[in-house]
């Protein structure tokens, strides 16, 4: 096989697309654990409420590309490069030329959880998973959310607006802690709290109880309180623990340099497995559109003679809460400064991360107007005066030069 693929999700599908669009004389083998692959995992929680049909998660299906063979429900157990193989948990060995690490990540579970045990615990991560909790759901309220991230809260949007009595739990003093600042996620918490969802902010899950195996009650802050079904949703660390022994780990960590190259010239990664390395700084990007981004540059780099850096570092997101838009520019950024722009009364904020004159995060919550210009200001490295007390307000002046400046290097590219 000219490349092989481990992991069929956002990041490894493009990879596996992308080479046999570039490269059509190589043959790549795609590897994932999951029985099927190719769906938009954002779109999970509309599909478990039964408000998404399940063909509209979809996004590709196999072709009859002879060159490209897809092999689910198996998934990578080692690596031996010195010999160029790659061992399967099924036991079969295959043979690579190149390979391209794109295994994502595994949920963070609680270990007062005891999935095995019991009925009724889930970590939101698969459609396998998502189908088990579609047909759960329906006779199993009240539900409980750990974790107020994006997909916790997402999550528990949707499921109050089918009906089904939610409370969703956060570890940390407000929602969306590794995306917001305090001030934006106060305007998330309200609008929560508007849509009738029961909130617990600096709490856990302490402990559970079943009964006849099946989940009843879950103990947050010392009280007990109902509960037959459990969503967990306390994030993803990368899933690399099948390279301990391939060297191929720096820290703990699979680490790529800008290229989306390994330490081995002839693996790349990408995806929410990956740490970039650029210069004295790491990243790690791990949003549905970076994985598409990464996935389609090691495509082109895995047989490329001039491997391209990944540009763009930023960590994009956006999702609409029932009447709430959100877009995230980038997190809290340490030494940034703030630039905000509010009207309370309409459940607008807006805030910019500022730092050496550069814009290097923010939020845009319940009008995103402008998102776009200041996405591409922030990957252009535009100049901002932090001074101007209209750089936030909506269709203002400065918003417009910022489009102009941001744009022109652009178009004086094209002119040469």
């Amino acid at each position: 096989m000219n490349c092989i693929v481990i992991g069929g999700g956002a990041a490894g599908l493009q990879a596996a697309v992308t080479i046999r669009q570039r490269w059509p004389d190589k043959s790549v083998g795609l590897i994932d654990a999951e029985n099927e692959i190719g769906y938009f995992r954002t779109l999970l929680p509309q599909f478990m409420v039964k408000t998404l049909a399940e063909r509209k998660l979809f996004f590709w299906r196999p072709s009859d590309d002879p060159r490209l063979t897809v092999r689910c429900g198996d998934s990578a157990e080692s690596i031996d490069r010195n010999n160029r193989r790659l061992h399967l948990s099924s036991g079969e060995i295959l043979d690579y030329e190149n390979l391209i690490i794109a295994c994502g990540g595994k949920p963070i579970l609680p270990p007062v959880c005891p999935l095995g045990d019991c009925s009724g615990i889930f970590p939101l991560r698969s459609l396998t998973i998502a189908r088990a909790i579609r047909g759960w759901l329906p006779d199993h309220s009240p539900v409980a959310i750990l974790g107020g991230g994006l997909v916790g809260v997402k999550t528990a949007v949707h499921l109050v607006h089918a009906g089904i009595p939610v409370c969703l739990i956060e570890k940390e003093d407000r929602l969306l802690p590794q995306a917001l600042t305090g001030a934006a996620a106060s305007v998330i918490a309200r609008h929560v709290v508007r849509q009738k969802i029961e909130l617990h902010l600096k709490s856990s899950v302490d402990n559970v109880r079943l009964t006849k195996g099946a989940l009843s009650e879950i103990q947050v802050d010392g009280k007990w309180m109902p509960c037959r079904t459990l969503l967990i949703a306390a994030g993803s660390v990368p899933e690399v623990d099948f390279l301990e022994s391939s060297g191929l780990l720096k820290d703990g960590r699979l680490s790529v340099s800008s290229a989306l190259q390994t330490l081995d010239e002839r693996i790349y990664a990408a995806g929410d497995a990956v740490t970039v390395d650029r210069g004295e700084a790491s990243y790690t990007p791990w949003t549905w559109p970076q994985a598409i981004t990464q996935g389609k540059l090691a495509g082109r780099n895995v047989f490329a003679a001039d491997p391209l850096p990944l540009n763009c570092l930023t960590r994009v997101n956006s999702m609409n809460l029932h009447g709430l838009s959100l877009v995230i520019l980038g997190a809290p950024v340490q030494g940034a400064e703030v630039a905000a722009y509010s009207r309370p009364g309409a459940g607008v904020y807006r805030e910019l991360f500022i730092k050496n004159r550069r814009i290097v995060g923010g939020a845009l919550i319940g009008d995103i107007s402008g998102a776009g210009v200041l996405h591409v200001a922030m990957s252009a490295e535009t100049e901002i005066d932090i001074r101007n007390e209209d750089l936030l307000k909506p269709g203002s002046r400065a918003l417009r030069r910022i489009s102009i400046r941001a744009v022109r290097p652009e178009k004086r590219a094209l002119f040469v």
